[in-house]
């Protein structure tokens, strides 16, 4: 495969993973308002916290992803690797794994960061 189609396989899985993490996001977000509208204020700021993250995480893969379809090796690699170390980071760190779509996002980005650092070569 030549590196324009990696790059475009990447972007794909990068785009797929920032989805699913918007939605994770918008959905905590939704659902810590909901939290606090009943009265349980303590989940609510949680579920609003988490929510946050996903969403603020989302736009940073987003953008680095957006940034990686420009022509440039070195670019390619750089956002592979930032895209990996945001994955790994987000699953140990930031709560990535709580949710089936946090989780299927955090495997898109890692995969897009990976086929990035092949399209790179």
């Amino acid at each position: 495969m030549s590196a324009s189609s990696d790059r475009r396989i990447a972007s794909l899985f990068g785009f797929l993973g920032t989805a699913l993490l918007l939605v994770a996001g918008i959905l905590d977000l939704l659902s810590g308002v909901f939290y606090f509208a009943v009265g349980h204020g303590g989940r609510a700021f949680g579920s609003f916290d988490q929510g946050l993250i996903f969403v603020v995480v989302g736009l940073i893969v987003g953008f680095f992803v957006a940034t990686a379809r420009m022509e440039g090796r070195d670019r390619t690699v750089v956002v592979g690797v930032v895209l990996l170390v945001l994955a790994i980071l987000g699953w140990l760190a930031l709560g990535f794994g709580s949710g089936v779509l946090a989780l299927l996002a955090t495997i898109c980005i890692l995969v897009s960061g990976v086929v990035f650092l092949v399209a790179g070569r």
